[in-house]
């Protein structure tokens, strides 16, 4: 089956080490056909003030020249995207950001709620679980409302990743029904502005327990039965070994649901391939 890994950082996200060949190297042993970079781009990040401030230069400069020479001179394809950490307030520079530099995807994420990411405990103390979610579902839609020149939007539930951790697997689960008004408001806007829904497998990394991507399964149908066709599949790698993470399987149960197609983009212009 051809599959594409379209979400991955390397040592120019602050939270990776990887060397990007070692990613590439990876997804070829995979038998992946090709791999966006999605390197993390956070501005006003409070927790970490500078952690996710990509070198712009350093990154478009030497990404897009690995990209060249592989793309070349393989059957393997490299893209250079990024990923935006979306915040109301940034919108404006993120649109000037995208008019001085080129990219092959974009996907727009919501890692920051009130200045927290629901990552530390921090943001989960002093409210309940569904306070919490509702709060972050409420920023994503803030966020796609005031920026909307991505190509995808990221892990939509990112927040249960961290939730479950915090509160348990059975209070943090994030289940589509106690947030249905919320969660289609956002899928709609999707639907209606041409945008894809990513369907990150970060969730599984180093998670025995885990039994569903960001946005779960019930969430992933729920897009489908609106009218939802445009999916892009990522695995959030940091790391080599995470990369093409439980795609298969994956794949497997998008089918099931009834999705025949998975997007990627190469100069912010949409490609499918078929779920076989």
């Amino acid at each position: 089956m051809q599959l594409w890994d379209t979400h991955m950082h390397c040592c120019y996200s602050g939270d990776s080490e990887a060397e990007p060949d070692d990613m590439i190297k990876t997804a070829m042993d995979k038998g992946l056909s090709g791999i966006i970079f999605t390197d993390h781009l956070d501005w006003d990040y409070e927790a970490e003030p500078g952690l996710f401030d990509l070198d712009l230069p350093a990154y478009t400069d030497e990404m897009n020249m690995i990209a060249a020479n592989i793309n070349n001179y393989t059957g393997f394809h490299v893209g250079v995207g990024i990923e935006l950490g979306l915040q109301p307030h940034l919108a404006q520079r993120h649109h000037k950001l995208l008019e001085e530099y080129s990219f092959d995807q974009v996907i727009g994420s919501t890692h920051v709620v009130g200045g927290v990411d629901p990552y530390y405990d921090t943001f989960y103390e002093g409210r309940s679980a569904k306070e919490a979610y509702e709060l972050y579902f409420q920023e994503v839609l803030a966020n796609i409302r005031a920026f909307d020149a991505f190509d995808t939007l990221g892990h939509l539930d990112y927040v249960s990743r961290y939730g479950m951790r915090h509160y348990g697997s059975d209070e943090g689960a994030c289940r589509y029904e106690d947030f249905a008004p919320l969660l289609d408001e956002i899928l709609l806007w999707l639907i209606h502005h041409g945008k894809s829904l990513e369907v990150n497998t970060g969730s599984f990394r180093g998670n025995d327990a885990a039994t569903d991507p960001n946005p779960s399964y019930r969430i992933l149908s729920r897009y489908f039965a609106l009218g939802g066709r445009s999916i892009t599949l990522g695995a959030d790698a940091h790391k080599p070994e995470h990369v093409g993470l439980c795609f298969s399987s994956v794949a497997a149960k998008l089918k099931e649901i009834g999705f025949t197609e998975i997007t990627y983009y190469l100069k912010r212009t949409p490609y499918t391939y078929p779920i076989l």
